[in-house]
């Protein structure tokens, strides 16, 4: 085995995640991550196609959140000015709904939404 190779194997094993997926409760989690009610109102959509989208169009994992006056806003994320998430008329590629989950709790509440603590439940 090369130095390389000895170097590769030991930063392998290093960022191997250790965490045990079994020992955490899945409830109890998504109660830790989204800590306010309208965030637990959140639609995340795994196999999101925007209407009249092409015929090649993919699907996407997209975050929509509806007001109660059928207001509809997607969660995107700027890299830009803003640099972080935002709400808009257009949504972003979450990938996948864990890492949507993530998003949600890391983004401001939607516009005119009212931000109710759940404290965790």
């Amino acid at each position: 085995m090369t130095t390389t190779g000895t170097t590769q194997d030991a930063w392998q094993k290093k960022m191997a995640v250790r965490q045990n997926p079994a020992q955490f409760d899945m409830a109890r989690l998504l109660g830790s991550l989204l800590t306010d009610h309208w965030m637990h109102e959140c639609e995340i959509l795994p196999a999101y196609v925007p209407p009249r989208a092409d015929a090649g169009t993919r699907p996407e994992c997209r975050v929509r959140y509806v007001r109660e006056d059928g207001q509809i806003y997607f969660l995107r994320y700027s890299r830009g000015p803003l640099q972080g998430y935002f709400w808009d008329a257009y949504g972003e590629d979450m990938h996948y709904p864990e890492l949507a989950v993530v998003a949600i709790s890391r983004s401001p509440a939607p516009p005119g939404v009212s931000v109710i603590p759940t404290h965790g439940r």
